[in-house]
């Protein structure tokens, strides 16, 4: 600031000197009337002031200049301090683009990060209810392996005393058999004891000496013969006891494969993770959300009572069982205005006649799955060594890959070929039957639009060469 002081100063004082100097040299001209380059002495007078401006401008921009750098740089540097000046603010207003661009990406990637997150934390979840559940499964399935052991074991064990009954059943008869052989031989006997008494009788007269140790021989035959049937009868009552036990044994036998039996052929009405129930919804009043939840729990209510009810026209009971958490969740996650499918799945497996089912909710956004036209599945045939059956069969197992598909996509509906009709995909078989050309392939094809609530609709398409045959 000093030397800009100084600077100016030196310029007024400078000024003033050679203005002063240039009066004083042009009025001494002009009284001296000279004559330059042969000018008259009036325009010699204006050379002279003309020069004497000249120089007096001269020495001012040479002073400072001289006396100031800036001033100098700022003169001579001027223009290119301006395209600098100018480059700059450019390549600053294009930083400036930048960083806002950067920070709108970067805004953006947070957003999807969260969203991530949350997509994460909800695969967690369910990724450990799946773990839960399949816990629980298998402890079920732990207990049913050992019943069914048990009852396995028990079974044999009752087929092993039923063998060793009839084993013994048929020692008795043996025995009986050679109990009747020795009574039938005793009874020969007896009567041929009878007829030598009779004729020992009739010899009495004679023989009245041996009348008495005939009678002794009587009396000893006739106990051996009152032995003998006492252990007849013991022996039949021992058999008909055994007998008595045998039927005993085999009706609790056939208890026991009946109660086996109908434990494996017990129907189960709900199987774990069944969809119940699913809709589609969405919430343009959040007011309204409440009555959409529990319109759909009455519908669930109503089919869980169709599946469990063993009698028809029964009337319908409070049996599905929702944690007040769960319901809370599901509003919350279908209040923004979006569509959504709204699933009711079993948390268990219940048979006919439960009181009580647990279920739990889960939302997923209507999202668009498959475009028209997009190969769902395919398989290849050769129908020259294939008979109807086999068709038949391919066929069945393209429609079962093509549900697969759906289902890992996480369509909701049921799988139809094109409006559902049965005839589509019998004149469809037919024609495959009739044809009498060679066929590459069969493809499965979406016809339309399938959204996560489905329905999944295929078209089946007979392909040669890349080119279509026909189709469903």
């Amino acid at each position: 600031m000093t030397s800009a002081y100084i600077l100016i100063t030196a310029i007024l004082v400078l000024g003033g000197l050679i203005a002063s100097l240039g009066d004083r040299l042009g009025t001494k001209v002009g009284k001296a009337r000279l004559r330059l380059f042969n000018l008259r002495p009036k325009q010699t007078a204006a050379l002279v002031t003309l020069v004497t401006g000249t120089v007096i401008s001269a020495s001012t921009l040479l002073l400072l200049f001289g006396l100031s750098e800036s001033l100098r740089e700022g003169v001579f540097e001027l223009d290119d301090i301006l395209k600098k000046r100018r480059a700059l603010k450019r390549e600053l207003a294009q930083v400036i683009d930048q960083r806002n661009e950067v920070e709108e990406k970067l805004l953006e990637t947070q957003q999807q990060q969260n969203q991530a997150q949350q997509r994460l934390n909800q695969i967690e979840d369910k990724f450990e209810q799946a773990q839960n559940q399949l816990k629980d499964a298998s402890g079920q399935v732990d207990i049913l392996r050992q019943d069914i052991k048990s009852l396995l074991g028990e079974r044999e064990q009752l087929v092993q005393r039923r063998n060793q009954l009839d084993q013994e059943i048929e020692q008795l008869r043996d025995q009986l058999v050679l109990q009747d052989q020795e009574i039938t031989t005793q009874t020969n006997e007896i009567r041929e004891q009878e007829a030598k008494i009779q004729t020992q009788q009739e010899l009495l007269s004679q023989q009245e000496d041996s009348v008495e140790q005939l009678k002794e021989q009587q009396k000893t035959l006739k106990a051996e013969i009152s032995s003998r049937d006492e252990a007849l009868q013991q022996k039949e009552s021992n058999l008909r006891n055994l007998e008595q036990q045998l039927t005993l044994r085999q009706q609790q036998f056939e208890a026991l494969e009946r109660g086996y039996e109908e434990l494996r052929r017990k129907d189960i009405a709900i199987a774990r993770n069944q969809v119940l129930h699913h809709a589609v919804v969405r919430i343009i009043d959040p007011n309204s959300v409440q009555a959409a939840v529990d319109e759909i729990l009455r519908d669930t209510n109503r089919k869980v009572n169709q599946l469990t009810n063993e009698k028809p026209n029964t009337p319908e009971q409070q049996i599905v069982r929702i944690t007040r958490n769960q319901v809370l969740n599901l509003i919350s996650n279908i209040r923004d205005g979006r569509e959504y499918v709204v699933r009711i799945v079993s948390g268990g497996n219940y048979v006919q006649g439960e009181v009580e089912v647990r279920v739990f909710a889960d939302a997923t956004v209507n999202r668009r799955v498959f475009s028209p036209g997009e190969i769902i599945a395919s398989i290849g045939v050769d129908k020259s060594n294939m008979s109807l059956e086999q068709i038949q069969t391919q066929v069945d197992w393209l429609i079962a890959a093509s549900k697969f598909r759906a289902r890992r996509a996480g369509i909701i509906g049921e799988l139809q070929v094109e409006d559902g009709h049965p005839t589509k995909l019998i004149s469809f078989i037919e024609q495959l039957q009739e044809y009498d050309q060679p066929i590459e392939e069969i493809k499965a094809v979406t016809p339309e639009w399938i959204n996560t609530s489905g329905p999944m609709k295929i078209r089946l398409v007979a392909i040669q060469d890349g080119e279509v045959l026909f189709s469903t």
